[in-house]
């Protein structure tokens, strides 16, 4: 496997349902994932949530992955991989929060970044190894997956 560790992101602003968010967020990870809730000030003082959420361990990063449509990683793929990965070796992408809390995962292209969920991706590779074709063969590998489920949804999951 090529993905290390998973992390999700949403700033809330006052106005969003935060438990609607929180069980998104919950759905998409792992049963036992730790979701944090804080709430704060934003730098122009309007009052604002931060969701969090992980996942770390192996089968808990294959279960969120598994949690994926299987054209979401093709979708990735094709729209600028490569810009996507910094120099840490993290994958970052945006999913539009909308579709994100009805249950549907959909990559934010563009500068449609009204409320995304901001997710982190570790890429496992080693010195020798380019992060960007480790994580082009580990997403081509889940996009060229076939299962019963072909697009499956984040609720209830």
């Amino acid at each position: 496997m090529s993905i290390r560790s998973i992390q999700v992101k949403v700033i809330a602003s006052a106005i969003d349902d935060i438990d609607l968010i929180s069980n998104a967020v919950s759905n998409l990870l792992h049963k036992e994932a730790e979701i944090l809730v804080k709430r704060s000030k934003s730098y122009h003082g309007a009052m604002q949530t931060t969701i969090e959420g992980s996942a770390k361990r192996r089968r808990d990063v294959k279960q969120v992955v598994n949690n994926f449509p299987r054209s979401f990683f093709k979708d990735l793929i094709d729209n600028g991989l490569e810009q996507r990965i910094d120099d840490s070796k993290f994958l970052h992408f945006r999913l539009d929060l909308q579709e994100f809390v009805k249950g549907d995962i959909v990559l934010v292209k563009g500068d449609r970044r009204r409320h995304p969920v901001k997710v982190r991706m570790k890429i496992e590779s080693y010195p020798g190894q380019d992060p960007l074709t480790e994580a082009i063969k580990f997403l081509s590998s889940f996009a060229t997956q076939t299962t019963e489920k072909d697009e499956p949804s984040i609720t209830g999951s």
